[in-house]
């Protein structure tokens, strides 16, 4: 039913959160023939290849999913469509906006087929909550909101240079993280940003690679933005991944008759200096092996795209499009200052 393109993110989180979900995952692919067929057999994946394009043209594959570095999103996505396959792309959509356009057209080339981004945390409970009471009013008029990720996950300069490193590839935390934030706060404030610009900056200038040579990383590993929206509200945007400490993704919105956030996987509201609980339960079983935001959403959407696929179109509906991708790829552009 599913077939994915990466060894990494895909063979990690999507193959057991696609299977809690009911999917079965059909087909891997991935550059390294033996770290593949390796991990294929490990997670009992029946069908394992060193050249995506196998999987396209198989029968039992309807949906490929992209988890690759971005310089390959937008040759991987028209072919996946041109294939007659629904296509999950991994986030950033694609290296700049030009070639997002170009992903958005192949996509409404083929209207019957799924064309989605692979912005998971929309199907969280928590986030979906907080949408609907941003919409029902329930903290006023949208004022300001704030979006934070900082972690420590690239802090050791002894890090192995990897396409991470590499802005080419479409590596660094701006597209990794940025575009995940600018799509939470585009979804819980159901607003379009019309105004983006910032710093990029790259504190850890080498690294060494697989032999040990120093190589430059060209990717940022720190950004900074604010943004305005067509709503009149304004935002700010931190995200770094070479901090010495780890705080949980948090969104807050400010609006005139209260507070609104999104923290650690909770949501809390106030009307003055004391926050609530109100995150709803989880409404699916999760995998004891998944923790995290992240993984949670994957299954979350895994649910949605099962349903999807058995003609229940309308579960999809929170999921990013092509044309999402192409609104979050401009932004990132106007923060880089492309």
């Amino acid at each position: 039913m599913i077939g994915i393109i990466g060894t990494g993110w895909g063979a990690r989180v999507q193959v057991p959160a696609f299977r809690a979900a009911g999917l079965a995952v059909t087909a891997l692919a991935g550059s390294n023939p033996a770290k593949t067929a390796r991990i294929a057999q490990e997670l009992e994946v029946p069908f394992a290849t060193a050249h995506w394009r196998e999987v396209l043209e198989r029968s039992d594959v309807q949906v490929v999913s992209i988890v690759t570095p971005p310089y390959l999103h937008r040759e991987m996505a028209e072919a996946a469509l041109a294939a007659g396959k629904h296509v999950l792309c991994e986030k950033p959509t694609a290296l700049n906006a030009a070639e997002a356009a170009a992903m958005l057209a192949a996509a409404q080339a083929h209207p019957a087929q799924l064309a989605l981004i692979d912005h998971e945390l929309r199907f969280l409970p928590v986030v979906q909550a907080a949408r609907t009471r941003v919409a029902a009013g329930d903290i006023g008029e949208v004022r300001a909101a704030e979006v934070r990720f900082i972690a420590s996950g690239r802090a050791d300069p002894q890090r192995q240079w990897d396409w991470w490193s590499d802005r080419a590839a479409g590596g660094g935390v701006l597209g990794a993280i940025g575009s995940h934030q600018i799509d939470l706060l585009r979804f819980i404030l159901a607003t379009e940003v019309t105004q983006a610009q910032g710093v990029v900056q790259t504190f850890i200038t080498q690294r060494p690679d697989a032999a040990g040579a120093l190589r430059p990383v060209t990717s940022d590993d720190y950004t900074a933005a604010t943004l305005r929206f067509a709503n009149g509200a304004a935002a700010t945007l931190t995200a770094t991944v070479v901090a010495r400490t780890n705080e949980p993704l948090s969104v807050t919105v400010y609006g005139s008759a209260g507070t609104l956030r999104f923290s650690d996987g909770k949501l809390f509201i106030s009307s003055d200096d004391t926050f609530h609980d109100v995150t709803p339960p989880h409404t699916v079983e999760l995998p004891a092996a998944l923790s995290g935001e992240f993984p949670h959403g994957t299954v979350y959407l895994g649910y949605a795209l099962h349903a999807a696929l058995a003609g229940q179109r309308e579960a999809i509906t929170p999921a990013a499009t092509f044309t999402d991708g192409l609104a979050i790829q401009q932004a990132l552009d106007a923060i880089r200052g492309a």
